[in-house]
């Protein structure tokens, strides 16, 4: 009878050994399968800066409208599973613009940050997700002042919060585009940097 019990007990052991296993296999099929990428993406971003740290460098009061400006973004990620990715990436915004007859002010963006992607996966090459994630702008700000040709520069760094959402389009396997609309909020020391985008991209899986 023990001996039975034994090998009854065992025997379901197994049993939920080899289902567990097959289950992690099942979800991590994809990861095993060309699970990093890298790609390049370009987009405008749309300015939603607050003009009030750059107005404060002015004798006098000054309303500032800046120019929507353009950027581009290198990543790379990893396929955790047909849910989620994880990416890294470099940003950087040409310098957004404001232009009036008595000053010239610009700000440029540094942005590297991490996030991750949250998949929707379905039949076809279309696969939507939303994402979110944190990072570190370097936000560089020139003015110049017309009439006395004097400029000033000042450099921030600080903390960056992104959401956003878009859809993954595969062409082949391997090779898939993207379209992206996000938003990244400066915090601390640059929270006068915030803007969308709407991001194009393409990526190679390997």
């Amino acid at each position: 009878m023990k001996w039975g019990y034994y090998m009854k007990d065992l025997y379901n052991k197994i049993i939920y050994f080899c289902t567990i296993v097959s289950l992690l296999n099942c979800s991590l099929a994809i990861a095993e399968n060309d699970p990093y990428y890298v790609g390049l993406s370009i987009g405008p971003a749309f300015e939603q800066l607050d003009e009030t740290k750059a107005s404060n460098h002015f004798m006098r009061s000054t309303s500032l409208d800046f120019d929507n400006a353009f950027g581009f973004q290198l990543r790379a990620g990893y396929i955790k599973n047909k849910y989620l990715a994880g990416e890294a990436i470099f940003e950087y915004i040409f310098p957004f613009e404001a232009d009036n007859s008595n000053e010239t002010v610009q700000y440029d963006v540094l942005h590297i940050a991490v996030q991750s992607k949250i998949s929707y996966q379905q039949p076809g090459p279309i696969h939507p997700y939303a994402l979110i994630g944190l990072g570190l702008i370097n936000s560089q700000m020139k003015s110049e002042i017309q009439f006395d040709h004097s400029s000033i520069q000042e450099t921030d760094w600080g903390f960056s919060t992104k959401i956003g959402a878009g859809i993954d389009i595969y062409i082949t396997p391997n090779i898939f585009s993207n379209f992206e609309l996000t938003w990244t909020k400066g915090l601390g020391n640059v929270d006068h940097i915030q803007y969308p985008a709407l991001i194009l991209g393409g990526y190679y899986r390997f």
